[in-house]
């Protein structure tokens, strides 16, 4: 399985529908995509999707690093590839993608299959859906529709005012009650008094976690905060490897890691942190960034096939406007994501513009 060429293509992806998280607005998404071509033809194909306030590389980095990777890969074997450098994650994690890809089509199986459930991933699976920050009607504006879409769970967005943020979260329980299922992202935006001011007020709400409420880079915070609350607290940027997550266990009772795949460095460091995760008795959620189908399809080959996964939230192709693998994963109306049937990915057309993709 000795590799012929690899290839590097940038889309930049309109988002549908703009959305603020706790320190930027969103509106559009750039993911690279390498393509590795072995000798005989066969494709695998992975996606790289940058953003430094979370994987800490810039999309220039990105690239420049696939670049190099395609430069050095040619006559490499699959078990011996130049992965790109740790401090450029998502593009390790497009490399990752492509190799596993690549590993299931030359068996003729999923790459749900190459963790041993080859049917798994086509399994219809409930992702919560992402609400951004905004005002109050503004939120039960979006909810509604997305509650007709058959979406019935919500994970919102704040950390910029935890009265807000209360006032936001009240306000959809008691539109929605029992029928939706909700989450809070703080995207690192609480101190501690915060923190306790949510603990108070949120009793009645029955959120599922509290995503990152304090910044990253302070693990004990963190744990303080976990102490804090009720609410089961998960860390998200504070971790991008196993020995994050030993320093986050060290630190307080964190219940949840967020795995991503563009944050971690693809489905082979997934796999470590999950299993570091399990060790300390915390749970994962499959998480992501604005990113293509494609690696949607990745993520949730991943979470079919470990039971420490308790969540998806695997919306961040939905809004994108030209994915060239929109078809990749299919998104029923109960808010379910499956793979439909095929190796590997599950990618079949010349989405690329590649003639010898197959």
């Amino acid at each position: 399985m000795t590799v012929s060429s690899a290839t590097v293509h940038t889309v930049q992806a309109p988002l549908k529908e703009p959305y603020t998280i706790a320190y930027e607005t969103i509106s559009e998404a750039t993911n690279h995509f390498v393509v590795i071509t072995l000798s005989d033809g066969m494709c695998g194909i992975g996606c790289a999707a940058p953003a430094p306030e979370v994987t800490g590389e810039s999309i220039d980095a990105s690239r420049q690093a696939l670049d190099l990777f395609a430069r050095r890969a040619p006559g490499s074997d699959l078990d011996t590839l130049p992965l790109p450098a740790e401090r450029t994650p998502s593009a390790r994690a497009a490399v990752d993608m492509a190799r596993h890809d690549l590993l299931a089509r030359v068996q003729g199986t999923t790459v749900a299959g190459l963790f041993g459930k080859s049917d798994a991933a086509a399994v219809p699976a409930e992702t919560s859906i992402t609400i951004g920050i905004s005002g109050i009607e503004s939120t039960l504006h979006r909810a509604r529709r997305l509650y007709e879409a058959g979406f019935r769970f919500f994970k919102i967005k704040g950390g910029h005012d935890v009265g807000l943020d209360l006032e936001r979260l009240h306000a959809l329980r008691a539109t929605f009650g029992k029928h939706i299922r909700m989450a809070l992202d703080a995207n690192q935006g609480y101190d501690l008094g915060a923190i306790e001011r949510l603990d108070t007020q949120a009793s009645t709400l029955d959120l599922a976690y509290l995503e990152q409420p304090t910044p990253k880079h302070d693990l004990r915070q963190l744990g303080r905060a976990a102490e804090l609350t009720r609410i089961p607290v998960m860390a998200d940027e504070s971790v991008q490897s196993a020995g994050d997550v030993e320093r986050i266990a060290a630190c307080g009772p964190v219940a949840l890691i967020n795995i991503k795949l563009q944050k971690m460095g693809g489905l082979a460091a997934a796999e470590c942190i999950d299993q570091a995760a399990r060790k300390n008795a915390m749970g994962t959620m499959l998480g992501c960034m604005d990113e293509s189908a494609l690696s949607i399809a990745a993520a949730l080959s991943f979470g079919a096939t470990h039971p420490n996964v308790r969540f998806l939230d695997l919306d961040g192709h939905l809004d994108l406007r030209e994915d060239p693998f929109e078809s990749v994963v299919q998104l029923d109306d109960q808010g379910r994501l499956r793979i439909p049937s095929g190796k590997g990915l599950g990618w079949k057309d010349n989405t690329l513009g590649q003639d010898d993709i197959r």
